[in-house]
């Protein structure tokens, strides 16, 4: 898996942010059924992106260096 392309890089980073909005969207989601305020819902929406985007992109890095 090289991914020393630039090409390659954006299509990996298009990967990696477009499946932390999924995970952001079904934490949300999972928090408003559970019946949480609004705040906490767009609290657990954002840190569900922000810990799945850096997670996937130290992943990239790690299996691409």
């Amino acid at each position: 898996m090289n991914g020393n392309n630039p090409s390659q890089k954006a299509v990996w980073l298009a990967i990696i942010l477009l499946a932390s909005v999924v995970g952001a969207v079904v934490a949300g989601v999972l928090f408003q059924m559970a019946g949480a305020a609004g705040p906490a819902v767009v609290g657990a929406s954002g840190a569900a992106f922000m810990g799945t985007a850096s997670l996937g992109l130290a992943a990239h890095r790690f299996m691409t260096e």
